[in-house]
């Protein structure tokens, strides 16, 4: 019985992280609809089998902003990857932050935030 259930928790694990891969060429179109905001970005990101997220994203400045971030479980028990980056907007620093669910077609689809403000996001590989 032992052997089973280390079987099963093997079996399951790396299939639903797995499941979250975000490693590829991105094409983010991205909208703030509360602040009118709108932009297309380029990420170029891989993931580590521990699910760490790297890479790099265009920046709101066209400078290739460095991106950190993270797979996980979400709390509805689907895929979930995390990641942000700095970058400039009209010479202030800003941090954003996306939360992007996968979607059965590949893509990916989630939320934005930045100095306290959300947007949305679809992406696809490029």
């Amino acid at each position: 019985m032992k052997r089973f259930l280390i079987a099963a928790a093997l079996a399951l694990a790396p299939t639903t992280v797995l499941a979250a891969d975000a490693t590829g060429s991105w094409s983010f179109n991205v909208v703030f609809d509360s602040v009118g905001e709108k932009f297309v970005t380029t990420c170029a990101l891989k993931q580590s089998p521990a699910g760490d997220v790297t890479g790099s994203c265009g920046g709101l400045a066209n400078e290739q902003a460095e991106v950190s971030g993270k797979t996980r479980i979400g709390t509805d028990g689907k895929p979930v990857i995390d990641f942000g980056y700095d970058t400039d907007y009209s010479g202030t620093g800003v941090h954003l932050e996306y939360i992007a669910e996968p979607q059965p077609d590949g893509s990916l689809a989630g939320s934005v935030f930045v100095k306290g403000v959300s947007g949305t996001f679809t992406a696809v590989r490029k």
